[in-house]
């Protein structure tokens, strides 16, 4: 962390600010512990009491917790957004899941197109981090804990490409595509097809995103996403194959 004194027009709401970039940015993360608060004034050059009425004011945004003797806590705010509802909605519609795709799609190649240009070091240290969190589920055959893994390897490559909105945008839908990732393992254990083609892929885009290969890493992801929605194809026409509607929503994809 930079130690640098901020300007005091309002040094709280100075505080809070920066606090609230660092969570939004990803600095601290979900369920992460804050610094303890001796740490913090030191590090921002405010008075203790300047910091604890920053941190007040994020307690009550509901952006971090505070425990009596246990320190201060990132809320996990966005990982709940999805309404369960939705959810069992876009289970039982083929098209909409297809559409969740389309929308990884959408945001996922430039996530990655931005993450290989602006990715620092420690990015991409977290981002081979999660590649190995990623490799090490892959032979327990456990479609909740390895989709688990992969999604948290996309989000960090999202983190990488510092473009804040964006980052917010997939946490948001976290529920969405945690229910499309597991899904789609679970197909793949089933069948034993596309396994060793999705974790090269994973490799791929790592590698391309490490070495500052933008078009690289958005082809990546691309054709990362499409072999995902053609497992999904597959399936569906085996397993509902009298259902012309389906079928024909299917073969427009």
């Amino acid at each position: 962390m930079i130690k640098k004194p901020i300007e005091n027009l309002s040094v709280t709401d100075a505080v809070t600010e920066k606090l609230e970039s660092m969570i939004v940015e990803g600095t601290f993360k979900p369920g992460d512990t804050l610094p303890p608060e001796r740490q913090l004034a030191r590090d921002f050059a405010v008075s203790r009491a300047s910091l604890r009425q920053a941190l007040s004011v994020l307690e009550y945004r509901g952006l971090i917790l505070s425990k009596q003797g246990g320190g201060n806590y990132v809320c996990d705010v966005v990982k709940k957004s999805f309404s369960d509802p939705l959810l069992d909605l876009i289970k039982r519609h083929h098209e909409l899941k297809f559409q969740v795709i389309e929308l990884r799609q959408t945001l996922e190649c430039s996530a990655a197109f931005y993450a290989a240009k602006r990715a620092t070091n420690e990015d991409r240290v977290i981002i081979r981090q999660r590649l190995n969190d990623l490799k090490a589920t892959v032979p327990m055959k456990n479609p909740v804990e390895e989709a688990r893994a992969d999604l948290e390897l996309h989000l960090a490559i999202a983190d990488a490409a510092h473009n804040v909105p964006l980052s917010l945008m997939l946490r948001n839908i976290y529920s969405l595509l945690l229910s499309e990732i597991e899904e789609n393992l679970s197909l793949v254990h089933q069948v034993n097809i596309n396994s060793e083609k999705l974790h090269g892929q994973h490799h791929e885009m790592v590698e391309l995103v490490m070495e500052g290969d933008s078009e690289g890493a958005r082809r990546v992801v691309r054709e990362h996403l499409e072999l995902i929605r053609d497992t999904f194809i597959k399936n569906a026409l085996v397993s509902e194959p009298s259902n012309d509607e389906t079928r024909a929503i299917l073969n427009q994809l």
